[in-house]
């Protein structure tokens, strides 16, 4: 029974067959923000119980096929993902939370993230990524703080408009950092010192060519990582305690089967 079940839920059929459930509830979605369909609520609202059904058996069918080790279910961050949104989508929400059972429903599509491994490398790359991120976003922060003082300072009579307070300049250095129009920015300033140039240039060339690029560099690393993952997990031999089960599982057929032969012959 349990051999029968996880080669169901490992046969390509099935995973396809989840994927295609996927992308009716998402076509749902779509369906129910164009005003043309409304008369089909009922029917969307039907479409999209048979979606949680499935999903419901999908989950007891992995839950079941983890047996006797339940716990190896829980300890894959996509079975947790999944198992969170039957949860959520079983809350008894009406009236003035239809909103939030919309958004909940909406969650479901999230599960297309882990039906392909390239996807589910983005994902881990950028769960890997973030404590490296704050890092550096707080690295950005202190680089804007102190350009955007420094330019509210220096800038401020010249050219109010970018630099006539600190919210100002930290958005003008924004824009500098998207390399967008900053030489119209930085034409006013230059105008009456080219000297000034100097504060632009190295702002573009510390938080653009330096920061970014250790943003960008820490997201291939991660990204690395997140691939070794993967394939590692794909290629984890079984454990002892599943070899064992399994040999259990063998002697008690073999012990049948030797049962019913010897019934047979002495019959």
């Amino acid at each position: 029974m349990l051999t029968s079940i996880r080669k169901i839920i490992n046969y390509p059929a099935f995973n396809h067959f989840i994927t295609l459930v996927i992308l009716l509830q998402a076509a749902v979605l779509v369906l129910e923000t164009i005003p043309v369909f409304n008369d089909y609520y009922s029917i969307f609202e039907f479409i999209s119980s048979i979606v949680l059904v499935v999903y419901i058996v999908e989950a007891a069918l992995k839950i079941t096929a983890s047996y006797p080790h339940f716990s190896t279910y829980f300890k894959n961050g996509w079975n947790i993902l999944d198992f969170s949104i039957i949860v959520l989508s079983l809350l008894p929400l009406s009236g003035g939370y239809t909103t939030i059972a919309r958004l909940i429903r909406l969650l479901r599509v999230t599960r297309l993230t882990n039906r392909s491994k390239e996807m589910s490398v983005v994902i881990m790359t950028i769960m890997k990524s973030i404590p490296s991120m704050v890092n550096i976003f707080l690295l950005l922060a202190l680089l804007f703080f102190m350009y955007g003082i420094a330019g509210y300072h220096l800038f401020s009579d010249i050219d109010p408009v970018h630099w006539g307070s600190l919210p100002k300049s930290v958005l003008t250095l924004f824009e500098i950092l998207t390399l967008e129009g900053w030489i119209e920015v930085m034409a006013p300033a230059t105008h009456v010192n080219p000297l000034y140039g100097i504060f632009f240039i190295s702002f573009i060339v510390i938080g653009t060519f330096i920061v970014i690029n250790i943003f960008v560099a820490v997201i291939v690393r991660k990204s690395e990582e997140a691939y070794k993952q993967l394939e590692m997990n794909i290629g984890n031999p079984v454990t002892q305690k599943e070899i064992l089960f399994e040999m259990k599982e063998i002697r008690k057929k073999i012990e049948d089967l030797e049962s019913r032969l010897s019934t047979l012959f002495l019959d």
